[in-house]
């Protein structure tokens, strides 16, 4: 899986971002918290998980998703959002007030 591939939507680096942040969400508050709507969401962590940058539970008809801390292409972007002021503050880059 090439960078692009990971990195080559808005959305997806939003939705990477919220889940660094927020840790374990489901798709109605990814899609709030990173500014997509329920469908972009729900196409972008089908992706994400298929790449294997994130994990899903199922419990019932709810769908929970986070980072897969254990694959090393999600430390190397924590690492990189840390060090352009990309987490810890909003998803557009700026630190909230």
């Amino acid at each position: 899986m090439s960078v692009e591939n990971l990195l080559g939507s808005r959305a997806r680096i939003r939705i990477l971002k919220v889940l660094l942040d927020k840790g374990e969400l489901n798709i109605t508050a990814i899609a709030k918290e990173a500014e997509v709507n329920y469908k972009t969401a729900s196409r972008h962590l089908e992706e994400l998980k298929d790449m294997g940058v994130i994990t899903e539970k199922v419990f019932g008809r709810v769908r929970i998703f986070k980072v897969n801390h254990d694959d090393p292409r999600v430390k190397a972007l924590k690492s990189m959002f840390n060090s352009i002021g990309g987490l810890n503050g909003s998803i557009h880059g700026r630190r909230d007030r």
